[in-house]
């Protein structure tokens, strides 16, 4: 062999250069350590820093700019990643062959500014490496890598338990379509759908090929913190989809707690508690809704307590924690952030618990300072968070009646903010235009009777103010427009029956509209309560005779259950005249005939009354304060 040209030995070092320059990430070279060359490295992630594993290019001055462009113009190595050089710690996902920058936010741990971490962190700025692992030095982060409290320890044990709660290509093609056109557009707590659509054919693409069916073969890609944690967020999906879909109550019931169990076992493999991920945060979020929409409220509640946690853990809470990740994260964590504070918002404002997140450490879209031309989404995110404002525990300088008023003239101006369609029905040209008006009615209605809940909690307050009226004639109206939103969504979706939030606040206002002394004789009240019970005691729904439920109304919760019931009997017992005019609506005490001849005078008892207040009445019923006779009204089996 003739011996090679000088120009070809030339090519051949600078492609080897080049590879040695790539070779390791900077924290690994400034240690002088070996990496493993993958994004995170597993020094960085064994160190708990994945966050700064980082591909610079180390550049040659000597290098001259022809020599550059004919290195950079050669056939990269085949065993090279060619994705490793960019700063933004851009890597390529488990899921996909395309690039994710999100995992950029995975096993970040968040430290306030005032932490002993960021304090020494920040004296560290001279290029100290040694300060980067405090977190664990402290005790303030967590080591364990695979989740401790399961029983598959062996990664064949894993990843056979991971088959045995895989999602099924019949069952995503079936309930994912259900999530998406259904639950999605109401609640888009995903933050990305058209990634997440894009990952779930990758999915699809390897279960067909049999990557996922294989138990002898262990499938390297899928077996990723990220991979699992995309696998339990699309078994979330399709747990609320089960929901949402057209099959009967008992199937319906069973599929959607499988969903959320096998997503749970898959949380439980990604190491959610200790490795949280936005994937993890969005299935977690997902489940905790679901819970909530099959009538498990407190569940949800308590659910949503750990994923707001994590949810700190990375940072999610504030804008100044996400500014070492890529502006597409930061945009993605900021919406979750957005879906959580919704969440938190309804709940809070329907059990009048304390909300526990924070809308401060984001700021607002300026689209939504204008308060001009908003969407649906833009709405329903603005009126959350003021939802979060109104819960917040009143200052003891603001009267309670000015705080109301001043709260009120807020929704109104953000619901006049709103598209055409959102303010008018008959701006509305489109199925889903009608969908969108109608729920945010509802919502809107809704906050509108907790808003003005103050005047309402005396039957004839004393002195009547000015304020007082203005509060009590918007809370009447609230009522009304929050019944007649769900009769007229009803009519067109499922969604208003199948979504807690709605059924509760419908049956909330109904019971209102009927214990109120303004609005319990009105003809125009009634129609509208007679018309909700109908849709509730329909042939889609449980028939209620006289305390005992039968069919199909199962889905709802206990205290939806306790409410129907009672309005019902209310109801019964003013057509049948029982009630003479002078009469008050309750009292403490014994409720008498309340349902009829048909119960018992001591059906219930209002435990520790403090007025005499609809308000008051509606709490005792909602949380559970009676006590039950031997009938029993509700089994949930």
């Amino acid at each position: 062999m003739s011996a090679p040209s000088h120009d070809e030995a030339d090519r051949v070092l600078r492609l080897k250069r080049k590879e040695r320059e790539i070779r390791a990430c900077y924290p690994c070279r400034k240690r002088k350590v070996k990496c493993d060359g993958t994004q995170p490295c597993r020094t960085c992630q064994k160190r708990n820093h994945p966050h700064i594993c980082t591909y610079d290019p180390i550049r040659d001055p000597r290098r001259e700019p022809s020599q550059a462009a004919s290195a950079q113009s050669a056939s990269p190595s085949p065993a090279r990643p060619q994705s490793r050089r960019q700063t933004n710690a851009v890597v390529s996902s488990p899921v996909s062959t395309s690039i994710r920058p999100d995992d950029a936010a995975k096993n970040y741990v968040y430290s306030g500014d005032n932490s002993v971490v960021s304090i020494l962190r920040s004296r560290a700025s001279d290029g100290n490496e040694s300060m980067t692992d405090l977190g664990s030095v402290l005790g303030l982060q967590n080591t364990f890598n695979s989740y401790p409290f399961m029983d598959p320890k062996t990664p064949q044990e894993r990843w056979n338990f991971l088959l045995s709660v895989l999602p099924q290509r019949s069952e995503v093609l079936k309930f994912f379509h259900y999530y998406r056109i259904t639950s999605y557009p109401f609640n888009p707590i995903i933050a990305d759908m058209d990634r997440f659509e894009l990952d779930l054919c990758t999915y699809l693409n390897a279960y067909s090929a049999g990557e996922l069916r294989e138990h002898d073969k262990i499938s390297n890609r899928w077996v990723t913190d990220k991979s699992l944690g995309h696998i339990s967020l699309l078994l979330a999906t399709l747990a609320a989809g089960a929901h949402y879909s057209d099959i009967e109550y008992p199937q319906r019931l069973e599929l959607a707690t499988d969903f959320v169990r096998r997503s749970f076992h898959a949380l439980r493999l990604a190491n959610f508690l200790f490795r949280p991920s936005l994937d993890t945060i969005q299935a977690l979020l997902i489940i905790g809704n679901t819970l909530q929409n099959m009538g498990q409220s407190d569940a949800a509640w308590a659910l949503l307590g750990t994923t707001v946690r994590l949810a700190q853990t990375m940072g999610l809470h504030t804008e100044r924690s996400n500014v070492h990740w890529p502006e597409y994260v930061r945009s993605k964590a900021k919406t979750l952030w957005s879906s959580i504070v919704w969440q938190d918002s309804l709940l809070s404002m329907s059990y009048d618990r304390p909300p526990i997140v924070t809308v401060t450490g984001w700021s607002v879209d300026p689209s939504t300072i204008q308060k001009d031309n908003l969407s649906y989404l833009q709405v329903m995110h603005s009126l959350c968070r003021l939802g979060i404002d109104i819960m917040r525990p009143e200052s003891s300088s603001v009267n309670e009646i000015d705080r109301a008023v001043e709260a009120l003239q807020r929704l109104d101006t953000l619901y006049q903010g709103g598209q055409p369609h959102l303010q008018m029905r008959s701006n509305c040209t489109t199925l889903q235009e009608h969908f969108e008006h109608l729920a945010l009615r509802m919502h809107s209605s809704f906050c509108v009777s907790v808003v003005c809940r103050p005047a309402m909690k005396q039957s004839q307050p004393q002195p009547q103010l000015p304020q007082t009226d203005i509060l009590r004639n918007r809370v009447k109206g609230s009522l009304i427009e929050a019944s007649r939103a769900f009769l007229d969504f009803q009519a067109l979706s499922v969604v208003p029956l199948r979504s807690w939030s709605m059924v509760h606040t419908v049956l909330s206002s109904t019971l209102l509209l009927c214990m109120w002394e303004e609005t319990r004789n009105d003809p125009e009240c009634r129609d509208l309560q007679q018309r909700v019970i109908d849709v509730f005691t329909s042939s889609d729904s449980r028939t209620i005779e006289e305390g005992g439920a039968e069919n199909d109304i199962q889905w709802l919760s206990a205290r939806h259950i306790r409410a129907l019931v009672t309005l019902r009997g209310a109801l019964d017992r003013q057509q049948d005249n029982s009630i003479p005019e002078n009469e008050t609506w309750a009292g403490p005490g014994f409720i008498p005939g309340l349902f009829g001849s048909g119960m018992p005078d001591a059906f219930f008892d209002i435990a520790n009354p403090i007025d005499n207040s609809p308000v008051s009445y509606l709490d005792s019923i909602m949380n559970g304060n009676i006590l039950y006779s031997d009938v029993r009204l509700y089994s949930g089996k």
